[in-house]
């Protein structure tokens, strides 16, 4: 998927269309060529629920839709259905929100074949998306999407516990302290869900990641719910707090300094929809040879050079025109300018190994994160539901090869 420095590979401008926590609701989409759906389709994560928003988006016109899970979507996550005996509650509030019995997983998982036949659907999975209809920008892309978000117990789908060296890291024992006594019920099945192990899985050569949880810091600014983090007298609890804090993945934001992919979809903070541009470092020579081990990232608190924020040049929900974030350099205003990345490929024979990788990632300088939450409100959504537009955004991605053919899961 990518050209050596003397003949590089030749690319389009590809439309892709971004969407997420829609919770039920069906928006008006633009026009585009790939349409990505980073989880929440769904509210209580029934069947019925998740039935029909398959089947909205079946309907789409889109060359590549690109759908993963998020915590809403109960429905998908095997690992709670096949607990659904228990008490799906940890607290009086949720056992008012999810009170009823999960679907069979399967069911729910088939309903991709038989409403949403044209749907990629990714559960911590990569695929390589070709787009070769004869009418489309005939450009090719590696993606990744996982459903993963912070947060442990039952209460939620595809939970995991965060780092110890995240900011809203909260021990296991005193998350399921607060279980035993909201409940009588010890949280289970989440022992090899860390952030750490999860992240770190995602492959250096991702193009477009996809996933529910914004990465630290980007973003990600929001309330604590109660799904998630501390209350402001640190204690683990369902109290909302007003003040506005990062709520994203500490080590996700790490692994996306060394993995540095082109775009980064994500959502779950309902109102920190926007776009920005984060600016890489130049690597140093240990971050390319650790592999999969990120726990070096955290302690060596890997950070940004710079980020660049997108003003949507139209915000307003009532507007037709479309919330274009350029990475063409074609457009203009605030954050239209090309983006800074360029994969070259190199070669890996026995001796230049390290060395290969080493100038592959200094041509990776930029990525531009995305949280597409199309509700703009949380529950209980005073003064009515508020709505935010899909998020468009322009990407110069390679030209297809010969011989490259739809989607192509690995």
């Amino acid at each position: 998927m990518s050209s050596s420095p003397a003949d590089p590979r030749p690319t389009r401008r590809t439309r892709i269309v971004c969407i997420s926590d829609t919770h039920n609701c069906t928006v008006k989409l633009p026009k585009g060529d790939v349409l990505i759906h980073a989880g929440d389709l769904t509210n209580q994560g029934s069947l019925s629920e998740l039935t029909k928003a398959i089947q909205w988006l079946e309907k789409a016109d889109f060359e590549a839709k690109i759908v993963i899970a998020g915590n809403h979507d109960k429905a998908l996550d095997t690992a709670l259905s096949s607990k659904s005996s228990l008490p799906l509650a940890i607290s009086p509030e949720a056992r008012c929100f999810h009170d009823q019995s999960l679907p069979n997983p399967k069911e729910c998982l088939s309903l991709f074949e038989t409403h949403g036949p044209s749907i990629t659907y990714l559960r911590h999975e990569s695929a390589v998306i070709n787009l070769t209809d004869s009418k489309g920008p005939r450009t090719k892309f590696k993606v990744l999407g996982s459903p993963g978000t912070p947060g442990l117990g039952d209460k939620w789908a595809f939970g995991y516990e965060r780092s110890v060296y995240d900011p809203n890291y909260v021990s296991r024992e005193r998350q399921e302290a607060r279980a035993i006594t909201d409940l009588g019920v010890k949280p289970d099945g989440n022992e090899d869900k860390t952030a750490d192990k999860i992240w770190s899985s995602i492959p250096s050569d991702t193009d477009i990641l996809i996933t529910h949880t914004p990465p630290y810091g980007h973003c990600d600014l929001g309330v604590v719910r109660g799904s998630d983090g501390l209350s402001e007298t640190g204690e683990v609890g369902e109290k909302k707090t007003e003040k506005d804090r990062h709520l994203g993945c500490y080590s996700l934001l790490q692994r996306l300094s060394v993995v540095r992919p082109r775009l980064h979809v994500c959502g779950h903070v309902h109102r920190a929809r926007g776009a920005e541009r984060v600016q890489w470092p130049p690597p140093s020579p240990h971050t390319l040879d650790r592999g999969e081990d990120i726990s070096s990232d955290a302690e060596g608190g890997w950070t940004e050079s710079g980020t660049g924020k997108w003003m949507d040049p139209s915000p307003d929900p009532k507007s037709a025109k479309i919330s274009l974030v350029d990475l063409t350099g074609r457009g203009r205003g605030e954050g239209s300018r090309r983006l800074d990345w360029d994969d070259a490929e190199v070669s890996d024979a026995a001796g230049e190994r390290g060395k290969g990788r080493e100038r592959r990632r200094e041509g990776r300088k930029e990525t531009c994160v995305v949280n597409c939450a199309i509700l703009a409100s949380n529950y209980p959504h005073a003064g009515g539901k508020k709505f935010h537009k899909p998020v468009v955004v322009d990407l110069e991605l390679p030209v297809c090869e010969e011989g490259d053919r739809g989607v192509e899961k690995v």
